[in-house]
């Protein structure tokens, strides 16, 4: 009986040293997604948990700083009871930040669509519109095809900001329209239950995306608390100056969103459309409004969607995650039982979603596989940050860990311009935010 038992044992052992020891290929995905099973070195920097440092404050509004060195974030507090007031005390606070980025990011994002564009994955007819009329008219005309989807409020915060800082709406409302035509390729996971040190729901966000347009120069975390129950309830976004769609971010319901763009899909997926609800404003939606993974989900499944992507929304309170395959004419739903797509370089975990850099993509999704199923079992925002996101490789311009038990943000970004040290997020200091205080911020002026 022994002899069996440890037979059954070191068979398991021997297949899992096999599972783990494979590498990976398939062929005709293009360089990115070619088979580099190449590793990096752990991130050992301490995480800064200093508390915040108060900037200013003002009517509706509040900047601190939080980090240090190369590595502070700006905290923007705004209160307010529409979406007017929201961007009027952003752009306040932000002034100087926003006139700074704004024909910075435009001039590199312009040039690069322009040289990629046969890379894109656009309609043919917007490519013609982009040679033929330029950028600016194509983002502007793609703004008819979603305005009626987006929420007023949203258009109002974008004319407070522009009011406030003095630069032009449609600057900022261009802005917006880019995440549609450049997606970035990302990782994510939601761990939750036996997969994590005492049960915590924990969620990555790993954003890697253009570290060459300088948005990593003026990173911003914003905190939104709403005083009309039109604006929901209060929420983290995790940006930078002068962009309010959501990529990243946390809310007070202790919910948290991930996204991937989607480059090398398979037939699972539908199709894709320019009219719709972006992206960008189906997360914030699911920040600002969703009370629970449910409403979340309900919500993804009936928005009129628009592009490929994986989203993955956690709930703390539920304690699970579930991973969203999306597009416009086709969504599908994952949990740990029914995750796809199932492969040998992609296998499932209990309680467990994740995907690393894109659909097909096995390589480095399986670096990521191999850098959770290591951690299985005692999974933490620290040892994430230490032994997966690092090691994988994964959030060049900023990473995001969500521990959506306690309501705790940790952030990383990119290397700005003439600081030092490594240029990814994912090997530079991370700083905690603990939302919980954040939430609670009241401001002075409205006492």
């Amino acid at each position: 009986m022994l002899y069996h038992t440890c037979f059954a044992f070191l068979s398991i052992v021997f297949l899992t040293f096999i599972q783990l020891s494979s590498t990976f290929e398939l062929k005709n995905l293009g360089a990115f997604c070619s088979n580099d099973s190449s590793l990096g070195v752990p991130n050992l920097i301490p995480i800064d948990d200093s508390p915040a440092k108060l900037l200013r404050t003002i009517e509706n509004g509040s900047i601190y700083s939080i980090g240090s060195g190369d590595d502070q974030v700006w905290l923007v507090h705004v209160w307010g009871s529409n979406g007017y007031d929201y961007g009027f005390a952003y752009g306040t606070l932000l002034k100087e930040q926003i006139i700074q980025l704004l024909p910075r990011a435009w001039a590199h994002f312009e040039q690069r669509i322009i040289d990629e564009l046969d890379q894109l994955k656009l309609p043919k007819w917007f490519e013609d519109l982009v040679v033929s009329k330029g950028l600016a008219f194509a983002l502007d005309f793609q703004n008819t095809l979603v305005e009626k989807y987006i929420d007023e409020e949203i258009y109002a915060e974008m004319r407070g900001i522009a009011d406030a800082a003095n630069v032009n709406y449609y600057s900022i409302r261009r802005l917006h329209m880019l995440g549609e035509i450049t997606r970035g390729r990302c990782s994510l996971y939601g761990l939750w239950g036996n997969a994590t040190l005492g049960g915590k729901t924990l969620q990555l966000r790993a954003l890697d995306w253009d570290t060459k347009g300088g948005l990593q120069d003026y990173p911003v975390v914003t905190i939104y608390h709403p005083r009309s129950t039109k604006l929901g309830h209060a929420f983290a976004n995790v940006a930078w100056a002068g962009y309010i769609g959501t990529l990243t971010g946390m809310s007070s319901t202790q919910m948290g969103i991930s996204e991937i763009g989607i480059y090398f899909s398979d037939d699972t997926f539908g199709d894709e459309s320019m009219s719709g609800l972006p992206f960008i404003f189906v997360e914030r939606y699911i920040l600002q409004y969703s009370q629970t993974l449910d409403d979340a989900l309900s919500f993804i499944a009936n928005v009129k969607r628009t592009c490929r992507l994986v989203l993955a929304v956690a709930d703390g309170k539920l304690g699970t995650a579930r991973m969203i395959q999306y597009a416009h004419s086709r969504v599908n739903f994952f949990d740990d039982e029914n995750l796809q797509p199932l492969a040998e370089w992609h296998p499932r975990l209990t309680n467990a979603v994740y995907l690393g850099m894109d659909w097909l993509c096995p390589s480095r999704q399986y670096k990521l596989y191999k850098q959770i199923f290591y951690q299985y079992g005692k999974v933490t925002p620290q040892s994430t940050i230490q032994n997966i996101t690092s090691v994988a490789k994964t959030g060049d311009l900023h990473v995001a860990l969500y521990d959506l038990t306690d309501t705790i943000m940790y952030v990383s970004n990119a290397r700005g311009t003439n600081e030092t040290g490594p240029l990814e997020a994912y090997q530079r200091q991370f700083v905690k935010i603990d939302l919980n205080i954040e939430f609670a911020r009241t401001n002075p002026f409205l006492k």
